[in-house]
């Protein structure tokens, strides 16, 4: 018994001196957008990327010279708010009391809010002590999803292109609302990469590119094109030495 309270101790002191622990605070830039835009999307009149920040806990194992694995969790907020002119846009909104599907012609907004914990599982590679590039997947689960907007300034062909014409003013009331919030998934998944770079016995920096595989909507759902997260993110990190902690709680 003895002897196996050794050996832990020793596995759980070897663990402690090889792995770093990371705390994480980074700023997003990006958003929610269709891998390609189609030819419905005539132009952008306005971007607003909002305050999008990461806020992460993260280690790095070594496995074997210059490889480790990382991983860790992460908080993430998302959120957009972008001005379209569209044309041949098939869309669905409520105008009033009256709900309308049908093809499009003029401007939609649309905005999103996404609160998000992720874990991050990467292969990483070490050039040095200092330098090291990252690369695998990620999930991530969100605890809080918002999408709406208005489409407005145009018209409506209600049903098909050569429907009833039904026009669509600026002001609430006149123009077409949608709220699309429980149509969007849980859960996102998709490829993640990114480098780190030390640059003193504490702090560092960090780069991240995050590219979602899975839509924003669930499958079924057809009122809006496919939309995914794709935004990179630069940062800073402070080292946290845990087996130094440890030794100073238990002198």
């Amino acid at each position: 018994m003895l002897m196996a309270m050794t050996t832990a101790i020793g596995i759980n002191a070897s663990v402690l001196d090889s792995v770093r622990f990371d705390a994480r605070l980074g700023y997003a830039l990006g958003g929610t957008m269709p891998t390609h835009v189609g030819k419905e999307i005539r132009g952008i009149n306005s971007f607003i990327p909002g305050f999008n920040f990461t806020v992460a806990a993260e280690g790095t194992l070594p496995l074997a010279p210059h490889w480790a694995i990382h991983s860790g969790l992460r908080y993430e907020l998302g959120s957009m708010d972008v001005d379209s002119r569209v044309k041949n846009y098939d869309i669905e909104v409520v105008r009033g009391d009256e709900s309308l599907k049908g093809i499009f012609n003029g401007n939609v907004r649309i905005k999103t809010t996404q609160r998000r914990i992720t874990l991050p599982i990467q292969a990483q590679y070490d050039f040095n002590r200092d330098l090291s590039l990252r690369g695998g997947f990620f999930m991530g689960w969100l605890t809080n999803r918002k999408f709406w907007g208005w489409a407005y300034d145009g018209y409506l062909r209600e049903g098909t292109p050569v429907g009833p014409k039904i026009e669509m003013g600026t002001e609430p009331g006149d123009r077409g609302d949608f709220d699309f919030d429980k149509n969007m998934r849980h859960m996102q998944w998709g490829i993640d990469v990114g480098a780190d770079w030390r640059f003193s016995r504490h702090w560092g920096a960090f780069v991240e590119l995050t590219y979602g595989l899975s839509g924003l909507f669930k499958s079924d759902f057809h009122s809006v094109q496919t939309l995914r997260p794709i935004y990179g993110s630069i940062g800073v990190t402070y080292s946290i030495n845990l087996k130094n902690m440890f030794k100073k709680k238990t002198n």
